[in-house]
């Protein structure tokens, strides 16, 4: 990534968690030998944010934060800036108003959401080894209940969080199938950030993967817990029943 940097490269900008694969981005390596440079790193940790804590103690620039990933009341958010020795990161404001955020935004403060998103940090924190835990075993179970199907991982699996899953079957229409499994479970064929849109993943484009491939991928997530009555041997069924004969 490095020999793409110009003299006059400003910022990388990236995120820690790819929301529709999983996978983690070397996020405290790059940020480390950024360091040396005059770019500045800016980092989405919206789903990397608490759960991955140790990337994010590197020396990143920026980071931003989304409160509802972790319980918090969903419109939170976050900007964590920190400086280069004496130098602050040189931002300028889009909005002009009072200077009680430091010139950088006017407006009131929603405090009871900043509250709710301080407590949800806390109650994540204190919890997190759990949330791992489960997680890991909810992938568990489904990765073994979709051993009756044909299917393919889209991702690095060694490098990505234990909460999110893209998967293509072989044979089968997304769509279609999204509408026949519609009772059992809640999937998309991409981020909710493109869910209006009925063209190929551009993450699964970009990775290199075939149309039909890009197409048909599947997104899996869960929070532990909200998937306690979920059966993925019956979701299994469905999904091995609906495809055609190998060839």
């Amino acid at each position: 990534m490095l020999e793409k940097l110009r003299p006059d490269t400003l910022l990388v900008s990236l995120m820690h968690v790819n929301n529709e694969t999983g996978v983690i981005q070397p996020v405290a390596e790059l940020a480390e030998k950024l360091q040396k440079t005059p770019t500045y790193l800016h980092v989405d940790a919206a789903q990397g944010y608490a759960k991955l804590p140790e990337d994010l103690k590197a020396p990143i620039d920026l980071t931003s934060i989304s409160g509802h990933k972790i319980g918090a009341p969903k419109g939170i958010g976050a900007l964590v800036t920190r400086r280069r020795g004496w130098n602050k990161v040189p931002l300028e404001p889009i909005m002009f108003g009072g200077g009680q955020e430091r010139k950088l935004r006017p407006g009131t403060l929603p405090v009871p959401l900043i509250m709710g998103l301080c407590e949800a940090a806390k109650v994540f924190q204190e919890n997190r080894s759990r949330w791992e835990r489960d997680a890991k075993e909810m992938r568990e179970r489904l990765l073994a209940a979709l051993g009756k199907t044909r299917f393919q991982i889209n991702g690095d699996a060694d490098h990505a969080v234990p909460h999110i899953l893209n998967v293509t079957f072989d044979g089968l229409n997304a769509e279609a199938l999204i509408v026949r499994i519609k009772d059992q479970v809640a999937v998309a064929t991409g981020s909710a950030c493109t869910s209006a849109s009925y063209t190929p993943s551009h993450v699964l484009t970009a990775m290199g993967l075939p149309e039909e491939v890009a197409t048909n991928g599947l997104r899996f997530s869960w929070f532990p817990g909200q998937a306690a009555d979920f059966d993925p041997d019956g979701l299994a069924e469905t999904i091995a029943y609906m495809q055609p004969e190998a060839p």
